[in-house]
């Protein structure tokens, strides 16, 4: 056992020495060690006394904030609140100013003067003789017989009356045939059915006698009003003017066929004209509604034109504020656009809009002509077809 021990001492020492000189060397180390038997365990050590908890240190610094955690999810919604309590009563608002007094209604027409009946026969005066007795009552005459000057007299008054009617019973297109010297302005005609009538006649543009029924030129007269007054007429007859739908009809039924002439004026003071060789308007039981053709003219066809099929005043009924005949189903055309007028969807010829410079389809518009720009003056007016 002791030279196993003295060989492995040696074995290690020579591996040292080989190592440090770098030298190979043949030593007891090269043969085949034998390995001897495992030594017993040496015995446990004592258990070493417990080590003492050293003092706390002072608090580290107060580290970063942390990044911004994401946005939680929206959460369920809440339940409906009670209702709240009524409000109190709210002030009495004080009474509103009068409105504007009215326009003055238009002065009634001058009845006809009656014929003046034939003068009577001036008598003799006989002498003043003696008052004689009472005389007995005479046997009664046979009837007297009108003497052939009476009945002269009476004849010649009837013929004088015929005429006076026939004189009277005349358009501004009848005036001008019988009296082409006319010149334009007021005059009184008188019809079965229309009455007499107070009218303006055109003696002047193309050949005259055309009767007036509509006119804007100075913004005087409000056309933005109702039913009633679109049917019987308003304005002056020399200035802005409507003669009334009932009128217009009755007067047009007596002529039979009639032809349309519209002048129009824009601001810069350039005019043209529109031309509608067939035009009528109906009964109030269809609304007064509107047929016209046969355009010609310098200012485009607006009333009738294809382009404005749904726009047009063609074959329309007559609309107001309070009376809406159009065929928009949003909106009442005639109060949007302030003016009575034969609307359609609405319109693409308005000539009773707003009386105002510059552009608006509420203004006087005659489009094919001047588009939405308004105009400064328009005359609607119509006579008896040659």
């Amino acid at each position: 056992m002791k030279t196993m021990r003295t060989q492995l001492l040696l074995c290690l020492l020579g591996y040292v020495v080989t190592n440090t000189y770098s030298q190979t060397s043949s030593t007891a180390c090269d043969h085949k060690h034998i390995v001897g038997p495992q030594g017993l365990p040496g015995p446990v050590g004592p258990q070493g006394l417990p080590g003492t908890i050293g003092s706390r240190g002072p608090p580290g610094p107060v580290g970063r904030a942390g990044p911004t955690g994401e946005r939680g999810l929206l959460g369920p919604r809440g339940f409906k609140g009670d209702k709240g309590d009524r409000g109190n009563t709210g002030v009495q608002g004080k009474i509103g100013k009068a409105g504007s007094k009215g326009d003055k209604g238009n002065r009634g027409f001058t009845g006809v003067t009656g014929p003046i009946g034939p003068k009577g026969v001036k008598g003799h005066i006989g002498q003043h003789g003696h008052k004689g007795q009472k005389g007995e009552r005479g046997i009664q005459g046979l009837p007297g017989v009108m003497s052939n000057n009476t009945i002269e007299l009476l004849q010649n008054q009837l013929q004088d009356l015929q005429n006076i009617v026939r004189s009277i019973s005349c358009d501004c297109s009848c005036l001008h045939k019988r009296s082409p010297h006319l010149s334009s302005g007021s005059f009184t005609i008188a019809f079965e059915g229309v009455g007499i009538l107070p009218v303006y006649c055109d003696m002047e543009t193309d050949g005259g006698g055309w009767t007036v029924f509509q006119r804007r030129k100075d913004g005087s007269v409000d056309f933005d009003r109702g039913w009633n007054d679109y049917e019987r007429g308003f304005g002056n007859l020399s200035g802005d003017y409507w003669l009334g739908l009932t009128s217009l009809h009755n007067l047009l039924q007596l002529n039979g066929a009639n032809e349309l002439r519209i002048e129009l004026t824009d601001y810069s003071g350039n005019s043209a004209y529109a031309k509608y060789s067939s035009f009528n308007v109906e009964n109030f039981s269809s609304k007064y509604r509107l047929s016209a053709s046969g355009y010609s003219g310098t200012a485009g066809d607006a009333f009738t034109a294809s382009q404005y099929r749904l726009g047009n005043a063609n074959g329309m009924k007559f609309s107001t504020k309070d009376d809406d005949n159009d065929w928009n189903n949003r909106v009442n055309c005639a109060a949007s656009y302030k003016g009575g007028w034969w609307f359609s969807d609405c319109h693409r010829t308005f000539l009773n809009g707003l009386y105002q410079s510059g552009s608006g389809a509420n203004r006087i518009i005659w489009h094919s002509w001047k588009g939405w720009t308004s105009l400064s003056f328009s005359e609607m007016k119509f006579r008896k077809k040659a």
